[in-house]
């Protein structure tokens, strides 16, 4: 487990799904030129991957493979990565407030990548009704 910022954790998920094999990945980024993605990826830059795999090959290696926790996390960071990441729509797969999410509906194995990934200071909690609610900590005894 790595820890990575928030832009790089959306440059990865959007890697990991252009299809390309993790030597062709590493090979491009040591060249230091990743132009190469732009035409697969329009909207990316990648520097903040290649800022990350400056920080070590093999750490690079753990969190392209999804294995990292994000070092700060926004409510609408965390929207946006259940979307990236694990294909998760709000209003299908759960409901945002202005607080959280809540009625969070996935199999066991998304909530233990979510809570890896979630930076400290959020919680994730099962409801009674099997589904789930992720919420900053500071309001855990709020509702």
């Amino acid at each position: 487990m790595t820890n990575i910022n928030l832009m790089q954790a959306y440059e990865l998920d959007k890697l990991s799904k252009l299809d390309l094999s993790d030597e062709d990945i590493l090979q491009t980024l040591r060249t230091g030129d990743v132009s190469s993605w732009h035409s697969l990826a329009p909207n990316n830059e990648f520097n903040e991957t290649l800022a990350l795999y400056r920080e070590g090959e093999q750490t690079f290696l753990i969190a392209l493979h999804g294995q990292y926790r994000i070092k700060y996390v926004t409510l609408p960071g965390i929207q946006r990565l259940l979307h990236l990441r694990f294909n998760l729509e709000e209003t299908k797969h759960f409901t945002l407030e202005d607080t959280g999410i809540t009625n969070l509906t996935c199999d066991e194995d998304t909530i233990l990548k979510i809570e890896d990934m979630l930076s400290i200071n959020w919680t994730i909690a099962k409801q009674t009704d099997g589904t789930y609610r992720i919420f900053a900590k500071y309001l855990q005894t709020s509702i």
